[in-house]
């Protein structure tokens, strides 16, 4: 089953039409946009035959560092200390997931939660179900970057993930036991691009930094941009003079990236929603049986009327081929008459060989053209005008029947095809056919 893969960052959803991306983006108020929500849950329900998977990092998502055991989803949940401080975990209307937890110092782990603040992906969710598809996965923007980063095998050392789009802004850092994620939605000012410098590494600008801080301000990043940064992003140039940016990716690159993490990975956001509940089992043994067996009978009566519209379409097809090639031949019998009776059967008051000349004319011209003008003047050039009538005209074989017969055009401007019109012009000095 094939993936059908929608982006909401910040207001902007970001759909694939025939292989582009577009962008709509809806304005409201700080915090969730539903009519953002509405446009994505609308999009991927949109094709039930397709797998739904959804990056989804609307305005106000929240991206929680903590330290933990090293569990996995379900046992995190359930720790008494993280339902009292994170209680997302036990709701039935907010996504969140986690990150796989990652080793710190003296032996702890910790890991990131992403969660909603306001409920969104599940009305996702509920549409898809409506719609006959299935959202089978819900990624943070943080998840989708680091999963994009790991695909870049010319980035090994990167500790930064920047998003780049004309309305929303993002940095996800990680590594050195450190994870973390700011995003900026809208239009960014003057001070917003100052704040994003800073969080990247401009440490003279911020508080001092510890030694751990400061190296891992110092690591190179991985860039993911809608087109050309340098559009909208002020700080583009210092960031590519800087020597840090290892790469820089599409969001094409970035969507690919989120489809190929597996569903079972803990951050899937769509896994915080209960599961649709099983309707009886014999009956819906009983519709599935029932349906197979009328599909299958469809199936065999419109095979055989596809069968039968082909065949029908392929015997009209060929009866009119054929009228149109005994019509063009008609034309091109009717014109060698013609010229066989025009042609004299001696010499006279036409050049020497004349006769000849129209005789091996006849027999060169193929059943695609329908000569329509010949001038052969004394001193033996020669004018020929053809239409095209066939559709299986060759140039190339039709220059050299010409030329043995005589009927040489000339190195430029000799001959002349026009394929709008379907008209051919050869020009030249009639001479002894070739043999």
């Amino acid at each position: 089953m094939t993936a059908r893969i929608a982006l909401l960052l910040g207001r902007t959803v970001w759909t694939r039409d025939a292989g582009v991306w577009r962008s709509e983006t809806f304005s409201g108020e700080a915090g969730l946009s539903r009519d953002s929500v509405a446009r994505i849950a609308e999009f991927l329900s949109a094709a039930p035959t397709e797998r739904a998977i959804a990056v989804f990092e609307p305005d106000g998502m929240a991206h929680q560092a903590v330290e933990i055991p090293k569990v996995n989803r379900t046992a995190f949940a359930s720790l008494a200390r993280v339902r009292s401080e994170y209680p997302v975990v036990t709701s039935e209307d907010l996504g969140w997931g986690i990150e796989y937890p990652e080793s710190g110092p003296g032996g702890t782990f910790s890991t990131l939660i992403h969660s909603e603040l306001t409920p969104g992906l599940i009305h996702v969710r509920d549409t898809c179900v409506r719609g006959g598809s299935q959202l089978c996965a819900a990624w943070s923007a943080y998840s989708a970057a680091i999963a994009c980063v790991e695909s870049v095998h010319s980035a090994p050392k990167a500790r930064f993930a920047l998003i780049l789009t004309n309305e929303f802004a993002a940095i996800a850092s990680f590594g050195g036991g450190r994870r973390s994620f700011r995003a900026w939605t809208g239009i960014m000012s003057e001070r917003d691009w100052k704040a994003f410098s800073v969080h990247i590494g401009d440490v003279e600008a911020g508080p001092s930094p510890t030694m751990g801080e400061a190296v891992l301000k110092r690591g190179s990043m991985v860039v993911i941009a809608e087109s050309e940064p340098e559009r909208f992003c002020p700080i583009w140039k210092d960031l590519r003079t800087s020597g840090r940016v290892e790469v820089v990716v599409n969001l094409e690159a970035f969507a690919l990236s989120a489809a190929r993490i597996p569903t079972t990975h803990p951050a899937n956001l769509a896994d915080a929603f209960p599961r649709p509940r099983d309707l009886d089992r014999f009956l819906v043994a009983a519709a599935i049986t029932g349906a197979s067996v009328a599909m299958a009978f469809g199936a065999a009566v419109l095979e055989d009327r596809k069968k039968i519209s082909s065949e029908d379409a392929a015997d009209r097809a060929r009866v009119t081929s054929l009228e149109v090639r005994a019509n063009a031949l008609g034309n091109n019998q009717r014109e060698m008459a013609r010229l066989r009776r025009e042609a004299p059967d001696g010499p006279g008051s036409f050049p020497m060989g004349c006769y000849d000349a129209l005789a091996g004319l006849a027999a060169a011209l193929p059943d695609a053209l329908t000569l329509t003008s010949l001038t052969i003047e004394n001193d033996r050039h020669f004018e020929l005008v053809a239409l095209v009538i066939g559709t299986d005209f060759e140039p190339e074989n039709t220059r050299i029947s010409l030329e043995r017969c005589g009927f040489a055009p000339m190195a430029e401007g000799g001959w002349t095809y026009d394929a709008g019109s379907a008209r051919l012009v050869v020009r030249g000095r009639y001479g002894d056919p070739r043999q």
